[in-house]
């Protein structure tokens, strides 16, 4: 008997022994885990509507006044030649963040996430894709949303934990903006609006409360998305007072209306200011632009703040951008419904640790090259779905660039019944290398070419297309386009009226199918 009891009580020190060593080394784990986890970078997305590229006073393009921003370009690298690949749509901001949040073509994204209106309500923004939110959620990622969000609510339930001052839809008032809260303990708050703020305070409040307030050693990836400087163009008096309409310049390549016919010329953004256009309604448009743009930086400063004060700044990857470009009276245009530069060219700054400063880059980069990137910047492994490149190399300094061409695409709805009055039908497919950029248009029967050495007309106001001179990069670019509509799964064929894209609008009338 007292054997058996020695015997049982070396068991249980044994026992007892053994499993406080289990313990130790499994909370040892966990506790390098959580440090591990501690040490990841956080990520603040900063993303404005309808920014075109350039319009940062640091870019020297543009004289418009953004201190704050010019201080993302001085401590980051810069991206000058940065571009969305197009829309299908005149909605432009909608594809665009669809492959933004993606990392996919807009040709390879379901269209009831970008082309809502065409759908019934209840296939509204399905969608099986992964978005880049998701994806670090899903990687320990604490993840919050604030301001525009364009491709429906499934995707926001499943990316992100905490959503405040939500903007669902495309365009809104900036005094007064409808917006609602969502946890997925809690659903979707109802709506309620500030009258007496300018939209970009209300998602900076939004933005600057979850800094204040986020005390855990969990990484955050926060998705801050202003509504500013889209239209309606009602910038707070203050600014405006900083740009008399007398003093802003007339761009170079104004015109009282568009050179021949193209998609869209007659759309709603094209019919905020009459035909033809004059310089004093152009000049007025630029400054309730500037404006806008101006207040969105001040709030975007008081964000930055919040991130100095929260004491994580130095363990956080910034990036800057906007979603499209916006004409303003270049090519006669007021919209974004075209290739041009004023159109597809966009902000695309990068900060944070290990992130060169005061660099500017000519490497070409797109949009929606953020999702891989920020996977380079942080480490994570890039999802198969992501069509797009990974810009670190480009940003550490190993490697000139990550391509040699882009192409850029833009048509009408496909689905929509013809409107006489909107100039519906006809677009636009066009590819960039090296210094030059070929556009293809074509509206109803006429194709029309233009051939632009970017480097040397930035401003795209001389035609190369009948010069000799130029006649092998002609023949070498269509080659390219054709080439590059075909990888991305581009539907359009150059060969046909309006690139076929037309010829079976039953495809794309979703409201109306049976």
């Amino acid at each position: 008997m007292i054997t058996r009891k020695i015997i049982y009580s070396v068991a249980v020190l044994t026992l007892t022994v053994f499993g406080c060593k289990d313990n130790k080394t499994e909370i040892a784990k966990e506790t390098t885990e959580a440090k591990e986890e501690s040490k990841k970078p956080n990520i603040l997305f900063l993303f404005t509507d309808d920014q075109r590229g350039g319009t940062i006073g640091a870019m020297d393009k543009y004289a418009v006044k953004t201190p704050n921003m010019d201080k993302l370009v001085e401590n980051g690298t810069s991206f000058n030649n940065a571009y969305i690949l197009g829309a299908t749509t005149a909605a432009v901001c909608s594809p665009s963040r669809a492959m933004l949040m993606t990392g996919r073509h807009y040709f390879n994204i379901e269209p009831n996430v970008y082309a809502q209106f065409a759908f019934p309500k209840e296939e509204k923004g399905k969608s099986d894709k992964l978005t880049f939110p998701e994806y670090f959620k899903s990687n320990g990622y604490e993840t919050f949303a604030t301001g525009k969000q364009h491709n429906g609510e499934i995707w926001l339930e499943r990316g992100f934990n905490v959503i405040k001052s939500a903007f669902l839809g495309g365009m809104t008032r900036h005094y007064g903006t409808k917006v609602k809260d969502y946890t997925p303990a809690t659903g979707w708050s109802e709506g309620y609006k500030n009258d007496e703020k300018f939209s970009s305070e209300v998602f900076a409040d939004a933005a600057v409360g979850f800094l204040d307030t986020y005390k855990t050693d969990k990484p955050f990836l926060m998705y801050v998305a202003f509504t500013a400087p889209h239209d309606p163009r009602t910038p707070p008096q203050e600014f405006k007072d900083m740009y008399p309409n007398e003093d802003i310049a007339v761009p170079e390549n104004f015109m009282p209306q568009h050179p021949f016919e193209i998609a869209d010329d007659h759309i709603r953004d094209e019919m905020l200011a009459p035909f033809p256009r004059t310089e004093a309604i152009v000049q007025k448009e630029i400054s309730d632009y500037y404006a806008m743009i101006t207040a969105t930086d001040t709030q975007i400063g008081r964000i930055l703040q919040a991130l100095k004060a929260s004491g994580k700044a130095d363990n956080t990857i910034i990036v800057f951008a906007g979603d499209n470009g916006l004409a303003l009276g270049q090519h006669g245009l007021l919209g974004k419904q075209s290739v041009y530069e004023h159109s597809v060219s966009v902000p695309l700054i990068f900060v944070g640790p290990n992130i060169p400063k005061n660099q500017k880059t000519d490497a070409l980069a797109y949009l929606h090259d953020v999702f891989p990137t920020l996977c380079g910047l942080t480490g994570l492994e890039i999802p198969k779905s992501v069509q797009t490149e990974d810009l670190t190399p480009i940003i550490e300094g190993e490697a000139k660039a990550v391509r040699n061409s882009m192409m850029y695409a833009y048509n009408s709805w496909p689905g929509e019944d013809f409107k006489p009055k909107v100039n519906n039908h006809g677009g636009h497919r066009a590819v960039r290398q090296g210094d030059f950029k070929l556009i293809v248009s074509s509206k109803n029967d006429t194709y029309t070419y233009q051939l632009f050495n970017v480097k040397n007309d930035p401003w795209e106001l001389v035609n190369l297309i009948d010069d000799e001179n130029y006649s092998t990069e002609k023949a070498d670019l269509t080659l390219e386009l054709e080439k590059l509509i075909k990888e991305a799964g581009d539907p359009a064929d150059l060969t046909k009226k309006e690139f076929g894209l037309f010829d079976h609008p039953e495809d794309y009338n979703y409201k109306n199918k049976k």
